[in-house]
């Protein structure tokens, strides 16, 4: 056996090291900066605890790169149960409920105030400052199971019930074991950063730096929150608040009716919509859709069309994507990259040009883009509004001033969509809309543009970079906030995902996102595809709708 291993750290000079010594013993020996969070070995994030034991490369993980920054946050989500568990009893009810701006939403059973979010705080630093280990625990599901059930975390005990593997990993902070689906930091002594935010309604928001090591300041999301709200309200009526809860649906043989009840729901909402706009149709002339990628909103728009003409309004359904410049004229990035999510990608002034005509009665084209060519062509057929005729506008821009400069306000009606699930793994682990988002896409971009799973996981930070800048700051501008997800999806979408990820090479950079996509989908029961209605928005990514 040897006794020392050559470790090659990328980024840095290659390191004589003593063999099974750990990632943070290595740290030391080469000075390492104190934000290093993990490390990456042989395609695979690890943690600091990880022990060496061959000549092997090693990539080193800090707080600002993305995957840091996600092991930042769960770290921060232990610290934070923990602490109030120290300051208030292990019988505490903490409920990491989901995001909500660049923050947690969280609930805990108990009257706060300012000083009970203080003492949390001070509780929080004196944790951080005794540098406590957060250690890596292997043990078996029995264990595991029988752990929870005498915590009372019940949902926690299900989800391992309908588990197959024999082993679970788990993370021990002080005397409190937890779940959390990522790796962890090696202790609490980098969690210096966060805040926390006292919400009008009972709950905190725990707010965590973003990859610039900068905490964003909050802005309270009131009608995103409602969504939530609601949504969840919802769910506790019909006892579904957990991926156990959707599989026990499934067990049970009751997951039609229960899609059912999705559909049933969403359409409501919908036709509620679709009621406001009819009450102040003098006034509106656009409806303008907008929502990050993968929402819905092509099914959104189309479905609401079909309500609208229920009540004898005639809309147009008008996508910005027809709008685009031709390639030629498209910009690029500083890598030489198309750029089409950004505004400028638009032909604004064509797009406000043939809106003005439209509302002024006069006769158009509508171009529809061409993206195999990169051009727009003119083949439609004239179109003008009359009488309780209205346009309807789908795009990622749509709720931007600036893409309808030429129309006044009050004749613009913006609907801001997005999948706000409430559902959670259990009640520190929310099932992520950008998760869900991503998944979305992955089946989509395969199955409509030939995409494999690493091109859409490649294109993704893109898309959200885009998204940052584009569309999450209008989301205030919205008159209401349509919720797009349904509870169960991730039965069904896992069946086309999961393929298309296994098939991402080992040796691919994005090996370990789809490897923890995977990972994070096994916890889902497969639903048959053919128990979904034509006519849902699921249909958009997973094909056979009605509005295809």
């Amino acid at each position: 056996m040897k006794e020392n291993i050559i470790i090659d750290i990328i980024g840095h000079d290659k390191v004589l090291f003593k063999e099974g010594g750990t990632i943070e013993e290595l740290l030391k020996k080469i000075d390492a900066p104190k934000n290093i969070i993990a490390g990456i070995v042989n395609n695979e994030i690890v943690e600091l605890s990880y022990q060496l034991k061959e000549d092997t490369s090693i990539t080193l993980i800090s707080t600002n790169d993305r995957q840091g920054a996600k092991i930042y946050r769960n770290g921060l989500k232990f610290l934070y149960i923990t602490a109030i568990k120290e300051l208030y009893g292990n019988g505490t009810d903490v409920r990491l409920r989901h995001s909500l701006d660049k923050g947690i939403y969280t609930t805990i059973d108990m009257e706060l105030n300012s000083k009970v979010i203080e003492d949390i705080k001070n509780k929080m630093n004196e944790l951080v400052e005794k540098d406590l280990l957060i250690e890596k625990v292997a043990t078996s599901r029995k264990e595991a199971i029988k752990y929870f059930e005498s915590i009372n975390e019940t949902e926690k005990v299900n989800l391992y019930k309908q588990m197959t593997n024999e082993f679970v990993t788990l993370y021990s902070l002080l005397d409190y074991y937890n779940f959390f689906f990522s790796p962890m930091p090696i202790s609490t002594g980098i969690l210096k950063d966060f805040d926390l935010t006292l919400t009008k309604d009972n709950a905190v928001i725990l707010e965590y730096p973003d990859t610039s090591g900068s905490i964003p300041k909050y802005n309270h999301m009131e009608k995103v929150l409602n969504v939530f709200t609601s949504y969840r309200s919802w769910s506790d009526k019909l006892n579904v608040n957990y991926v156990s809860d959707v599989n026990n649906v499934v067990i049970k043989g009751k997951i039609k009716e229960f899609i059912q009840l999705n559909e049933i729901k969403q359409n409501e909402d919908l036709s509620k919509i679709a009621n406001e706009i009819e009450k102040n149709l003098e006034n509106i002339k656009l409806v303008l859709i907008a929502g990050p990628s993968s929402s819905g909103k092509t099914t959104t728009s189309k479905k609401l069309s079909l309500y609208l003409k229920n009540k004898g309004i005639n809309p147009f359904v008008i996508s910005t994507d027809d709008y685009f410049k031709d390639r030629k004229d498209t910009p690029k990035n500083e890598k030489g990259e198309y750029e089409y999510d950004i505004l400028e990608a638009l032909d604004i002034d064509l797009f406000n040009e043939q809106i003005t005509k439209l509302l002024n009665n006069e006769k158009v084209v509508i171009p529809t883009y061409n993206f195999i060519t990169g051009e727009k062509e003119y083949k439609n057929k004239e179109i003008s509004l009359e009488g309780r005729d209205l346009i309807i506008i789908e795009g990622i821009h749509t709720l931007n001033e600036e893409l309808t400069k030429s129309i006044p306000r009050k004749n613009k009606f913006k609907i801001y969509i997005s999948p706000f699930t409430p559902l959670g793994l259990d009640r520190h682990n929310h099932v992520s809309t950008v998760d869900l988002r991503l998944i979305r896409r992955l089946v989509r971009d395969y199955r409509t543009r030939g995409y494999s799973g690493a091109d859409t996981l490649k294109n993704w930070p893109i898309v959200r970079k885009s998204e940052e800048k584009y569309i999450f700051p209008y989301q205030k501008e919205a008159d209401v906030v349509l919720n797009t997800a349904l509870i169960y999806e991730l039965g069904i979408l896992k069946t086309y995902a999961i393929p298309i990820l296994q098939d991402v090479s080992y040796k691919d950079n994005y090996y370990m996102e789809a490897k923890r996509i995977i990972n994070f989908l096994k916890y889902f029961l497969d639903i048959p595809v053919d128990t979904l209605p034509n006519t849902a928005l699921l249909r958009e990514f997973v094909g056979g709708g009605y509005f295809e």
